[in-house]
């Protein structure tokens, strides 16, 4: 199938403050709160040989997490978020959250917190004084947007105060970004303008007041100007690829991709956008992938370069409106 393109360039969520109001006891040992500890996972296996290296975390339940552990994430997110060190360290009896870097290029504001999850919590051998946190985030905003941060912290206890030696932060790629795609008119889409396409809020908000309902057998087969606008939920990181790729067929990635155009939004958010003259009958239906190309690793060799990691991620259909990843 050939189209005819001419290209332009409520969701339920844990807040941050649902997350740290059972932290404000932080300061002093006792147990954590149900609330926290549904939001508080460990992937430890039940081994002998993960728990030589790990210090009262794998026996650990949710509702046991130490108070200092509480303190370095909360100290953690509300610094992702531009909060004064002040006042985090006197919220949480740390000292040393100024040594938590922010993102100067990206605001996290209005974020809040979907899942913490301990990887790791050990005293290396060289400075056995110190502990150190190896923690994994996800933050979620209203719109649905995602973003992992993967942390590790060094910190030592010293009179009931959390004095944080060091740490060192990054952004964390998911393994499958979740995707959402929509129908527009096209004329919706020329109503918004650079700046308004760029702004994450605006955009997604107009896109959703303006979806077509697809799927109806009763559909006419006129063919319309539209425009297949896919939103990727999940940051991705630099050297990822995105692509929204149009198909006659359901399976593989193939697809034609060559017009497909995209929109940066908010540094790491990416959405795609692929207009046309189609018709929504299902008998004309055809198939709008989104894959998924994780940047290679440096190491990898050169064998590892002629190898594609690419990942179907998304797959909607233009008359039942099926979306999956696979």
């Amino acid at each position: 199938m050939k189209m005819t393109l001419h290209l332009i360039s409520s969701r339920r969520f844990l807040t941050v403050a649902a997350l740290l109001a059972p932290l404000l006891l932080a300061g002093c040992e006792g147990s954590v709160s149900d609330s926290v500890g549904s939001i508080i996972s460990n992937p430890f296996g039940s081994s002998e040989d993960s728990k030589k290296d790990v210090i009262n975390v794998v026996d650990l339940n949710a509702q046991e997490i130490p108070w200092h552990i509480q303190s370095t994430v909360a100290a953690t997110v509300l610094r992702l978020m531009n909060e004064e060190p002040e006042t985090i360290d006197a919220q949480f009896s740390l000292v040393g959250s100024a040594g938590i870097a922010t993102d100067e290029n990206s605001s996290l504001a209005g974020f809040g917190v979907q899942n913490v999850q301990i990887n790791d919590f050990f005293r290396p051998e060289d400075v056995p004084e110190v502990n150190r946190l190896g923690a994994r985030l996800i933050l979620v905003d209203p719109t649905g947007r995602r973003l992992g941060v993967s942390f590790v912290a060094d910190y030592e206890i010293i009179d009931d105060k959390v004095i944080l030696k060091g740490h060192q932060w990054g952004y964390a790629r998911a393994e499958v970004p979740v995707v959402e795609t929509y129908i527009v008119p096209l004329n919706a889409m020329e109503e918004l303008d650079e700046a308004r396409a760029r702004d994450y809020g605006t955009f997604r908000s107009h896109i959703l007041s303006h979806a077509v309902s697809t799927g109806d057998p009763a559909v006419s087969g006129n063919m319309e100007d539209y425009s297949v606008v896919t939103f990727v939920m999940d940051r991705i990181l630099e050297g990822d690829k995105f692509e929204v790729r149009i198909s006659a067929v359901k399976d593989s990635t193939e697809g034609f991709a060559d017009d497909s155009r995209y929109v940066l939004h908010d540094n790491g958010w990416v959405t795609g956008i692929v207009p046309g003259r189609f018709s929504l009958a299902p008998d004309k239906s055809f198939w709008v992938k989104a894959v998924f190309t994780p940047k290679e690793k440096e190491d990898g060799g050169f064998f590892s370069k002629l190898l594609t990691n690419e990942k179907l991620i998304g797959l909607y259909n233009t008359a039942n409106q099926t979306e999956s990843a696979s």
